[in-house]
C-alpha cells in the first residue's frame, strides 16, 4: 500500500497516524457523551472543590449516580451561564455563584430568573430558621430566595498584637471609630525622620472600593433596599465618606493601601500597618500568604460607629443555586442539602478555611471552639460566630454596580478637594456629590420600564 501512495512512505505514515488519532479522539468523545454525569456542579473556588469532594463521593455511592464538579473561572462562569440561559442551551444542574451574581441573574421579573425558587423548600424543611437571615438577602428578589448561602463572612480587625501592645494601645478601649482614629493619630508617624510616614494605623483601599462598602454596611446602609429602592443618599453616608477621606488622604491620614499578595505580606512583616480589615475568609489568606506572622496577629471586633452599635460588617459571599433547566431538580436539591447543611462537613470545612457557615447550629461543633495558633491561640470560630448574627443584609440589583461606581467617584473628588483645600467645604462637597450620584442612578434606572413596574408593585410577581 505504501508503495502505491503517490507522496512516499513518510507522508503515508503521517497521514495514517493522523487518521488513527482522529478516530481515537472521536471515540473518546462519543464514549464520554454516553457516560454523561447525572449532575453537574459548576463553581469557581478551587478550595471549595477540595472541600466538596468527599460529599460528592459519598452522595454518588448512596444514590448510585455520577456527579461532576466543574471548576470554572468566576468571570467565565457568570458570562457563560448567562449566555447559555439566554440561548436555551445546556446548563449545569447546580451553580455556586459569587456574591454579586443576582445583579445579573436577577434582571427582569422573578418568573424569568433562571434558578429554582427555594423559598418554600427552605421554610417547609425547617432550614430558614436555622440560617442567618441577613445572608439570604444576597440571593433574594421580591421576597423570593434563589440560592443557599454558603457563608456569613463577618468582618473583624486583625492586628499586629506585638506592635500594638508595645505601643501601649489597649484594644479593649477602641470601642468606637472615634476611639480608633484618636489612637491612630498618636501612633501614625515618620519613625526615621525622612519626611515620609512609615507607620500607619489601618490598611484601607485608596480606591475605596471594599472599605467604603464594608463601613456603609456596618452602619446599616445598603445601596438599595429589598424592594430595589435607592437608599444610600442619607446623612450617615455623607458622614462615612467624609470619615474615609480624612483617614485615607492628607497629611493627618492614618490609613495606607497595602494591596494584596506579596505587598500585603511585606507590609505586615515590616509593621507598616497595624490593623487590617479581616472577614473570616481573609484570615486563611493571611495564614497562607504571610506565614511569618504566626503568633503575632490577633483579632478584635470592628469599632462601632456609636457606642453599643454594630461591631461587624460583611465582605463577599457565595451561594448555591439550582438551575431551572437542570436534568433532575429533586436530585440536585438533595445534593445541595448535603453540601451546605451537613454539620460534620461544615466543621471540617471551617478547620480548612476559617469560614463561618450560614447554618447557625453548626457553630456549636467542637471545630469552632479550637484555638488557632497563628492568631495567638484565639478561638476564631467563637469570635466570628458571636458576631455573625449581627451581619447586615446586602441587597443586589442590576444597578448596584452603577451606584457603587458613583460613590467611588464621590470619594475621588472629595479626596482631591481635601488634599488641596483641607476640611473647608469638604462635607458640603460630599453632600452635593452624593445628591448628584443618586440623581445619576435614578436617571439610569428610569430607562428600564420593567424595573419601574417592579418597584411600584405592578410587576415582578411570580
Amino acid at each position: 500500500m505504501t508503495e502505491s501512495f503517490p507522496y512516499g512512505k513518510a507522508p503515508f505514515w503521517l497521514t495514517a497516524s493522523a487518521l488513527v488519532s482522529l478516530l481515537l479522539v472521536l471515540g473518546l468523545r462519543l464514549g464520554r457523551a454516553e457516560r454523561r454525569p447525572d449532575l453537574v456542579l459548576a463553581l469557581s473556588a478551587p478550595n471549595h472543590v477540595a472541600a466538596y469532594r468527599a460529599v460528592e463521593e459519598k452522595f454518588e455511592r448512596e444514590h448510585g449516580v455520577e456527579v461532576a464538579l466543574q471548576l470554572v473561572h468566576q468571570r467565565a462562569l457568570t458570562t457563560r451561564l448567562q449566555n447559555a440561559m439566554l440561548a436555551g442551551t445546556e446548563v449545569p444542574d447546580l451553580v455556586e455563584l459569587p456574591f454579586d451574581a443576582m445583579r445579573y441573574f436577577g434582571r427582569g421579573p422573578v418568573q424569568d430568573i433562571g434558578f429554582v425558587d427555594l423559598t418554600d423548600r427552605l421554610q417547609a424543611e425547617g432550614y430558614r430558621e436555622r440560617l442567618v437571615e441577613a445572608r439570604l438577602s444576597l440571593w433574594s428578589k421580591a421576597g423570593r430566595v434563589f440560592a443557599l448561602p454558603h457563608d456569613v463572612h463577618p468582618v473583624m480587625l486583625a492586628y499586629r498584637a506585638d506592635l500594638v501592645e508595645s505601643l501601649g494601645i489597649d484594644v479593649d478601649s477602641l470601642q468606637t471609630w472615634d476611639d480608633f482614629t484618636a489612637a491612630g493619630r498618636s501612633v501614625t508617624a515618620d519613625r526615621d525622620g525622612d519626611g515620609s510616614i512609615d507607620r500607619f494605623m489601618i490598611d484601607l483601599s485608596s480606591g475605596a472600593n471594599s472599605g467604603v462598602r464594608i463601613l456603609l454596611l456596618q452602619r446599616g446602609i445598603s445601596l438599595f433596599d429589598e424592594h430595589a429602592n435607592l437608599t444610600f443618599n442619607q446623612p450617615l453616608t455623607v458622614d462615612t465618606l467624609v470619615w474615609y477621606v480624612k483617614q485615607s488622604y492628607g497629611p493627618t491620614r492614618i490609613a495606607f493601601d497595602c494591596g494584596w499578595g506579596q505587598s500585603l505580606a511585606k507590609a505586615m512583616a515590616d509593621g507598616l500597618v497595624l490593623f487590617y480589615l479581616a472577614p473570616d475568609w481573609r484570615t486563611n489568606v493571611f495564614e497562607l500568604e504571610a506565614p511569618r506572622m504566626a503568633g503575632k496577629l490577633k483579632l478584635m471586633p470592628l469599632p462601632a460607629w456609636e457606642r453599643g452599635g454594630r461591631r461587624t460588617s460583611v465582605w463577599g459571599g457565595s451561594g448555591l443555586a439550582l438551575t431551572r433547566r437542570g436534568k433532575d431538580p429533586e436530585l440536585a436539591w438533595q445534593l445541595a442539602r448535603e453540601l451546605y447543611f451537613t454539620r460534620s462537613e461544615l466543621g471540617r470545612r471551617f478547620q480548612d478555611t476559617n469560614i463561618i457557615p450560614a447554618l447557625s447550629d453548626a457553630w456549636e461543633l467542637p471545630e469552632f471552639n479550637q484555638p488557632n495558633a497563628y492568631f495567638s491561640g484565639q478561638r476564631l470560630g467563637q469570635l466570628y460566630a458571636q458576631l455573625a448574627p449581627e451581619a447586615p443584609p446586602v441587597w443586589n440589583t442590576p444597578y448596584t454596580i452603577i451606584a457603587e461606581n458613583e460613590l467611588l467617584e464621590v470619594v475621588a473628588r472629595a479626596a482631591r478637594h481635601y488634599e488641596r483645600q483641607g476640611d473647608s467645604g469638604l462635607r458640603e462637597l460630599v453632600r452635593r456629590e452624593v445628591d448628584a450620584a443618586e440623581a445619576h442612578v435614578r436617571r439610569y434606572m428610569s430607562r428600564n420600564v420593567l424595573a419601574r413596574l417592579e418597584r411600584t408593585g405592578q410587576g415582578g410577581q411570580p
